[in-house]
C-alpha cells in the first residue's frame, strides 16, 4: 500500500500539519488502520478508497482513535489525489463519518466544503474558565470546546493543563483571540487547539476547529469569510468563507515524503 506524508495548511514543508495518506487498495480491519495510524504517530493518518462509483470513502485516525471529522487530512488526501495521482477532475468527493464532503482547487490552493459547526455559550463554564487566567468567553463546539482570551499574546503563551483538558467532556479544547492587535494583525484571530484523550497534546494545524472557528468569529465580527492563523510552533494558515449552513475551508499543502506499507 502506498502512502505519502503531507503537510497541510502550509506552502512550505516542515510546517503547518503533517497527516499521513493511505492509499487503500483493499477491505482493511479497524484494528489494523489503528495500529497503523499508531505507527505513524502523526495527529491523523487517512486512509482514501476508490468507491465504484469514482468517489472515494476517506477515514481519518489519531494515534488513539478514529475520528467524525479532519480538516487537514482532508486537505493532504485531496493534494495527494491531484499532486502524486494526477487526478484529473476538478472537483473531488469523499464519503465520510461527517457525510459527504467535497474539495475543490481553488486560486493557488484548495478549497474543502465541510459542515458548519454553530458555538453556544456553555452553561457551566467553570472548568475551562480555570484553564486560564484571561478567559473572555467559553463556548460549545461540537464535539469541542471553546475559550476566548484577551488577546493573541494570551493564546501564544498559553501553558496547557493536559491533564484537566483530557478530563475535559470533549473531544478537545479550542483557544482563540482576536488579532486585531499585535504580531498576527495580518490575520482575523489566531487560534491553539488541544486534544491529549485523543492522542494529540497539540494540533499545528486544526482543520475541524475552525468549522466552530468561523461561526464564533463571523457573529463577533459580522463577517463571513475572515482568515485564521493556528499560532503553534508550526503554524499554518486558514482561510474561512461561511455560506449557510457550510463553511469552505481553504489553504495549501506540500509532500515531504512517500514510500510503501508493506
Amino acid at each position: 500500500m502506498k502512502y505519502f506524508v503531507v503537510d497541510a495548511f502550509s506552502r512550505q514543508k516542515y510546517r503547518g500539519n503533517p497527516a499521513a495518506v493511505c492509499l487503500q487498495e483493499g477491505d482493511m480491519s479497524d484494528v489494523e488502520m489503528q495500529l497503523l495510524a499508531a505507527e505513524f504517530n502523526l495527529s491523523e493518518t487517512a486512509y482514501l478508497q476508490l468507491l465504484a462509483d469514482g468517489h472515494y470513502r476517506l477515514r481519518w485516525f489519531t494515534p488513539l482513535t478514529e475520528v467524525n471529522l479532519c480538516g487537514h487530512a482532508t486537505l493532504a488526501a485531496a493534494h495527494v489525489l491531484w499532486n502524486q495521482c494526477g487526478i484529473s477532475a476538478t472537483q473531488l468527493r469523499f464519503a465520510s463519518r461527517s457525510g459527504e464532503l467535497s474539495a475543490r482547487l481553488h486560486d493557488d490552493g484548495i478549497a474543502l466544503e465541510f459542515p458548519l459547526v454553530e458555538t453556544a455559550p456553555l452553561a457551566d463554564s467553570l472548568p475551562v474558565r480555570g484553564l486560564a487566567n484571561s478567559v473572555v468567553a467559553a463556548f460549545s463546539a461540537g464535539e469541542d470546546l471553546l475559550i476566548e482570551l484577551t488577546d493573541s499574546a494570551a493564546v501564544q503563551n498559553f501553558v496547557p493543563d493536559l491533564a484537566a483538558i483530557a478530563a475535559l467532556p470533549a473531544r478537545g479544547l479550542i483557544v482563540t483571540a482576536s488579532a486585531a492587535v499585535g504580531d498576527h494583525s495580518d490575520v482575523d484571530f489566531v487560534s491553539r487547539f488541544f486534544a491529549p484523550a485523543a492522542g494529540i497534546d497539540e494540533d499545528p494545524v486544526t482543520g475541524s476547529a475552525h468549522c466552530a472557528l468561523a461561526h464564533y468569529w463571523s457573529q463577533k465580527l459580522g463577517c463571513n469569510a475572515l482568515r485564521g492563523r493556528q499560532i503553534s510552533a508550526r503554524s499554518g494558515e486558514v482561510g474561512v468563507a461561511i455560506s449557510g449552513d457550510r463553511v469552505t475551508l481553504s489553504g495549501q499543502a506540500v509532500t515531504v515524503m512517500e514510500g510503501d506499507i508493506f
